[in-house]
């Protein structure tokens, strides 16, 4: 076992029951195992999928770039 293991191990061993149970929960949703070429890896499926977008093909990311900069103070 590695020292990351095992300071893992030890922190999670003084936890309740109900707590060990929600940690594993979150691990089996993110980690989830992905085969490639017969292999298991574990991949983080944490953000989107490649190649989806959240937003419209026109929406202007730097439409509120003057705004923003007044809110931290930069002065034009």
């Amino acid at each position: 076992m590695s020292i990351l293991q095992e300071e893992v191990v030890k922190k999670i061993s003084s936890l309740s029951d109900d707590n060990v149970l929600f940690i594993l929960e979150l691990i089996d949703r993110f980690m989830q195992p992905v085969k490639v070429e017969n292999k298991e890896l574990s991949v983080n499926r944490i953000g989107i999928v490649k190649g989806e977008d959240l937003y419209d093909e026109d929406y202007d990311f730097d439409e509120m770039n003057d705004e923003i900069a007044k809110m931290f103070g930069v002065m034009e």
